[in-house]
């Protein structure tokens, strides 16, 4: 059979998963028809709880939950446009030892993009600690907004984040509000090192 050629894969499937697919299905359904579109998560604590009930693990509890999220499909510009403005915006909260600053926002014409900016205030452990934020930001308002990661740079006890949000947001704030929430999208698979260290002559 060539490479371009159509073929039929066949999976394993029986009746008792069909039923239990079913049940999740209906089940989904029934979750969205209630929620009506708006943000609903358990707590960490609820989801420590699940995970030791089902043995599963947490990352992958949040993952599924995620999915079952209102998900907005806007389309995003695919280019920025014009830099309209700059808001500055100067809110500062304190979590875990970390400070969480949200700086500004570049206006640009097809989409806002908002700058965060993360550090570690524990001096002791600066030496030895690495951020990596799985994070995303929410837009809360009546107007509902589309989130994008839009970079990161920085490391160690230091990191920026910068979120890409469409429709671009009003030249006035006042009636929204932004949260840091956790993100499955930015899961990622353990990364394997692999340690160079072994003399390399070139002749």
């Amino acid at each position: 059979m060539g490479w371009g050629e159509v073929r039929e894969i066949r999976f394993e499937y029986n009746e008792e998963i069909k039923e239990i697919d079913e049940q999740m299905i209906r089940l989904i359904s029934t979750r969205r028809s209630l929620t009506k579109g708006k943000r609903f998560f358990p707590t960490n604590e609820l989801i420590a709880e699940w995970a030791k009930a089902f043995e599963m693990d947490e990352l992958e509890i949040r993952l599924i939950l995620h999915h079952l999220q209102p998900q907005i499909m806007r389309h995003f510009p695919n280019e920025l446009g014009e830099l309209k403005n700059v808001i500055p915006i100067m809110k500062k909260t304190v979590v875990d030892s970390c400070e969480y600053m949200l700086t500004h926002a570049m206006q640009h014409e097809n989409v806002s993009i908002v700058h965060v900016e993360i550090k570690l205030l524990d001096e002791e452990k600066r030496s030895e600690v690495h951020l990596k934020p799985n994070l995303t930001l929410e837009v809360i308002s009546d107007q509902p907004y589309s989130v994008q990661r839009h970079g990161s740079r920085g490391g160690g006890h230091h990191t920026e984040m910068e979120f890409a949000i469409s429709p671009p947001l009003p030249e006035t704030l006042e009636h929204i509000e932004f949260s840091l929430v956790q993100s499955a999208v930015f899961m990622e698979h353990p990364i394997k090192e692999l340690i160079l260290d072994r003399q390399v002559d070139f002749e």
